[in-house]
């Protein structure tokens, strides 16, 4: 049997079956078997390219946890009594200033001019005046290799409008971000940055930093998470899927056929002819790839409840996820409480009530159809108990 005959199970399975009975062949079967797992494997990988997460640089609170790469006009400390997360907050404090600031260098070089919006700058800042005046004048500085060689972006729309409050900012970097003022830089090769904040009247200063990194959200194709381990893994899930499903319905419909004093003949032709109606699981897969290629991509945050807030905003209102969520999943057997769960069902049990029609030349139409419904109801039932098969 070729792969003609695989995709005329759907469309002319009338005609089909009896083919298929007259010369049996488990050839067809694995064909639609590797078709399933090619199939399972475009799904797959069209929704992993949908997710960009979040990456860190660095990945854990080294930046904030040492005063090794800071420099400062101030004194340099570091606080284990006021942080926002990790041990510390790298803290500078100035005696009877108008001006602090607070520079780390030496942590690239970083490229920033390509894919750029996709990256940016998050940090956790808190300034302190003596007298609670607010900032004149508040800069962030990204230096190109050298300190006289940087871009620079006003904060005072960024930072807490009152004295001793932590307040938190993401910046966008490289050319397409906003806002930027540059001098003879380079977005390729950002080496260390600069926090600076400037009053008109001299008090006691501070400032304090915390949770400083650059952000990044990559491809989730391009990351370890979609690794050939991964892909094993979908692969083998398919595979047991697959086989469950084919297995469970063929010993069923015999169990049934059994109770209705039907022979269903020797049981490995049986299989055979059940296991063509499972192309229909080449269609679900090719479908809901095609559903998942029409989704925006997502940039998820690392906060597992901020990037399911994402999706509930950006896919679940989507026609197309709309569609796959309440119509093919459930026909694909997967267990929820919905009406279209027995759809896919009521299309197996279609096409099997074909296929022992015409494997049984003596059964009728009607009697046929109750074999198959008799089993479609115990499937259920064992679905409720084993939703995975």
């Amino acid at each position: 049997m070729g792969a003609r005959e695989v995709f005329e199970v759907l469309y002319s399975p009338i005609k089909t079956f009896k083919k298929i009975v007259e010369k049996p062949d488990f050839k067809g079967v694995l064909l639609i078997f590797v078709l399933v797992m090619l199939s399972v494997m475009a799904e797959h990988y069209v929704f992993a390219s949908k997710f960009f997460p979040e990456t860190r640089t660095p990945d854990d609170e080294n930046w904030t946890e040492s005063m090794s790469l800071w420099d400062s006009n101030g004194s340099l400390s570091l606080d284990d009594s006021d942080k926002e997360v990790g041990n510390y907050s790298v803290r500078s404090f100035v005696s009877n200033g108008t001006s602090i600031y607070m520079n780390i260098i030496n942590i690239g070089p970083f490229d920033f001019l390509e894919d750029a919006a996709c990256k940016g700058l998050f940090f956790r800042i808190k300034w302190i005046h003596g007298s609670r005046s607010f900032p004149s004048n508040a800069t962030l500085r990204l230096f190109s290799e050298n300190e006289s060689s940087y871009f620079e972006l006003d904060l005072t729309g960024l930072i807490s409008t009152s004295s001793g409050e932590w307040n938190n900012a993401t910046v966008a970097l490289g050319p397409e971000s906003q806002g930027w003022d540059l001098t003879d830089s380079d977005w390729r090769n950002i080496t260390g940055l600069e926090f600076k904040q400037m009053w008109l009247t001299s008090a006691n200063l501070t400032m304090k930093i915390d949770d400083l990194y650059f952000r990044e959200y990559v491809s989730f194709l391009e990351t370890h998470a979609f690794s050939g381990a991964v892909i094993i893994d979908v692969l083998m899930w398919a595979a047991v899927a697959f086989s469950m499903n084919w297995i469970l319905w063929s010993l069923i419909l015999i169990m049934v056929a059994k109770v209705f004093r039907e022979e269903v003949g020797p049981w490995t032709v049986f299989f055979v002819i059940i296991g063509h109606a499972f192309s229909i699981a080449i269609v679900y897969a090719i479908a809901s790839a095609v559903l998942f290629s029409v989704l925006p991509t997502l940039n998820l945050p690392l906060d597992v409840n901020a990037a399911d807030a994402l999706m509930q905003e950006r896919w679940y209102p989507h026609w197309s996820f709309q569609l796959w969520y309440y119509l093919l999943p459930f026909v694909y057997y997967i267990y929820a409480p919905s009406p279209l769960l027995f759809l896919l069902g009521i299309w197996t049990m279609a096409l099997c009530t074909i296929a022992i029609h015409s494997l049984l030349r003596d059964v009728t139409w009607g009697r046929a159809a109750s074999i198959c419904v008799v089993a479609l109801i115990m499937r259920s039932i064992l679905r409720f108990f084993f939703p995975l098969f």
